[in-house]
């Protein structure tokens, strides 16, 4: 049994599957959206729309990926990881932000680079001047060190107003 076979038996069985693929909940309010998932099998249960079986199935599946996504927002606030947005400071000041796909910006929404997370190559920050590569910055963990001027510091963005996906 897979979710994909589940999804297509029943609307609220495919409603819980788009839940649980929601990443925007699981990479900002993983808890609240785990309890959400469970409190939600629990009632088609108790509806009789699936059987214990599958409600214990839906939960698992649930479960698994909570806990794969505190390893991957703990991740997250340590290194610099895609999908995620980040603040960049200098010293106590916000100079820019790092957005989910790997674009600096800059408070006045410049484009200030791109991160490349190239395998084997240590991350860096590149912006392409008159069609050349131009390294801004290489990330070390949550700072990016510059090759003038004080290194910046990332600090993660956690969206808190994401909202539930309601059914």
């Amino acid at each position: 049994m897979t979710l994909y076979d589940l999804q297509h038996r029943r609307l609220s069985l495919s409603q819980w599957v788009s839940a649980y693929c929601y990443d925007a909940a699981w990479r900002n309010i993983e808890v609240e959206h785990y309890a959400y998932l469970r409190d939600r099998a629990n009632a088609l249960l108790l509806f009789s729309e699936i059987t214990h079986e599958i409600r214990n199935f839906l939960v698992t599946e649930a479960f698994n990926k909570y806990q794969a996504y505190i390893h991957i927002n703990a991740e997250a606030e340590l290194t610099w990881t895609l999908h995620y947005q980040y603040d960049v400071l200098e010293g106590d000041s916000l100079v820019g932000k790092i957005g989910e796909g790997g674009h600096l910006y800059s408070l006045d929404h410049k484009l200030l680079g791109c991160v490349s997370d190239t395998p084997g190559v240590v991350p860096r920050i590149i912006k392409y001047v008159d069609y050349a590569p131009v390294v801004v910055g290489t990330l070390d963990g949550l700072q990016i060190h510059r090759p003038t001027g004080e290194p910046w510091r990332m600090n993660l963005r956690r969206n808190l107003n994401v909202q539930l996906w309601r059914l």
